[in-house]
């Protein structure tokens, strides 16, 4: 085996599990950032508005604290196969590798956020009490 088919070779044999586990966490990172910075600390929106815009405080606190237990299963998930992926003798992923994948998961987030929780759901707006709500989402 040549070097250059040693190198192409370790660039596809990362381990599956890694690389679902990085994405995972990318994903529930940028869950926990909408909901801490979006929800609980701009309060713009909470994750069920659309339902019960201005009323009812209490549901509305509730969903976002179910939404980041989802977030919290999804981190924990990670977790799990990212030690089953130590644990087998391929190639896990590089520093590079590790931010590269986390970024992904993080805009798979924003674009699964945006077009299943905003536009075909209508769950909630980004900015609600703007003129102009759509614009934000």
């Amino acid at each position: 085996m040549s070097v250059h088919d040693a190198v192409n070779r370790s660039r596809h044999d990362v381990n599956r599990q890694a690389l679902c586990g990085w994405l995972l966490v990318g994903f529930a990172l940028a869950g926990f950032f909408d909901g801490i910075v979006l929800h609980q600390i701009l309060q713009w929106h909470h994750l069920l508005s659309a339902f019960s815009p201005g009323s009812d405080l209490r549901f509305q606190v509730m969903s976002d604290g179910l939404f980041h237990l989802v977030m919290y299963l999804l981190l924990v998930l990670a977790s799990i196969l990212l030690v089953a992926a130590r644990a087998t003798n391929s190639r896990v992923v590089t520093t590079s590798e590790i931010l590269r994948l986390s970024l992904v998961g993080f805009g798979m987030w924003h674009v699964a956020d945006a077009v299943v929780f905003h536009w075909l759901l209508g769950l909630h707006r980004i900015k609600i009490n703007s003129d102009a709500p759509l614009a934000w989402d």
